[in-house]
């Protein structure tokens, strides 16, 4: 099983994958960074963090009461929080299909081997 890290042994008979006249790939500069996953996970966290506080914005500056009919149910929503759970619906929605899809492709991998 390959990781994301390992490369396919090259053969004698190979072409080099570098292109002629590509920039020299030999170590990174004094004092370059590599990124690394926690760094990553940061960035995430900040990004997440800003979305959330628009978020909450928009939802304090929505709230004039919205009338709401779904299957047969009536009910009355600040404008921002029923924008809200319709955007969270359609993100469910979304997870459950590519979880589907990746199930799927999983299965018929396992099954081809």
């Amino acid at each position: 099983m390959r990781t994301h890290n390992s490369h396919p042994a090259r053969r004698s008979g190979d072409a080099d994958p570098t292109p002629t006249g590509s920039a020299d790939h030999t170590a990174p500069a004094a004092g370059a960074v590599e990124p690394t996953r926690t760094g990553r996970m940061l960035v995430a966290l900040a990004v997440g963090a800003v979305v959330t506080i628009v978020l909450l914005v928009f939802i304090l500056q929505n709230t004039e009461r919205t009338a709401i009919a779904f299957l047969g149910w009536d009910f009355t929503l600040p404008l921002g929080v029923a924008l809200l759970f319709a955007a969270l619906a359609g993100l469910l929605i979304a997870a459950v299909i590519g979880g589907a899809r990746i199930w799927q492709l999983r299965h018929a991998y396992r099954k081809a081997q």
